[in-house]
C-alpha cells in the first residue's frame, strides 16, 4: 500500500508464455501493458520481456483502494483493469483485454502462444493478426 496516499494500493502482476499449451517456454516475447483512464483511452504502462522460463519479471500496478473489496455495498469497483499484449517474431500476436488486478495481490497471466504456420519461401503472417482473449482465465497466486 502507499502510505503517502491511503486511497492508492497496489497488485502485483506478471506472464507466462508457452508454445501452444506446451511446457515450452517462449523467450523473448514482448508484453505491452497497458491501463485505461475513464473514458476508455489507454496509455501505456510496462513494456516487459521473457525470460528463459518464458516469465516476465513481477511489476507493481496501481489499482483502487483495498477497502472497496472488504466493504461490497461501497458501489466501487474492487479491481483495476489492465490490457495486456503478447508478441513475438515467430508466433500471433495475443491481446488479453480487461485483467483484473486486485490490490495486494499477485496475478500471473498464462498466455498460450500459437506458432505461425510454417512459410517456406512465402512470407509469415503479418502481426496484426490478433487473437483477442478474456481477461477471465487469470489465476492468483
Amino acid at each position: 500500500m502507499n502510505y503517502q496516499n491511503p486511497e492508492k494500493s497496489y497488485g502485483r502482476f506478471g506472464v507466462r508464455a508457452f508454445a501452444a499449451s506446451s511446457a515450452y517456454p517462449v523467450v523473448g516475447a514482448l508484453v505491452f501493458v497497458r491501463g485505461r483512464r475513464s473514458g476508455g483511452e489507454s496509455y501505456p504502462v510496462a513494456v516487459l520481456e521473457t525470460d528463459e522460463s518464458g516469465k516476465t519479471p513481477i511489476i507493481m500496478l496501481e489499482t483502487p483502494p483495498k477497502s472497496l473489496s472488504l466493504s461490497p455495498n461501497t458501489g466501487g469497483v474492487p479491481y483495476a483493469l489492465y490490457d495486456v499484449e503478447v508478441s513475438h517474431k515467430d508466433f500471433y500476436t495475443l491481446v488479453t483485454r480487461d485483467v483484473q488486478i486486485y490490490p495486494d495481490t499477485t496475478s500471473v497471466l498464462p498466455v498460450n502462444m500459437l506458432p505461425l504456420p510454417d512459410t517456406v519461401g512465402t512470407e509469415k503472417y503479418h502481426s496484426s493478426d490478433i487473437i483477442i482473449n478474456s481477461g477471465k482465465n487469470i489465476r492468483e497466486l
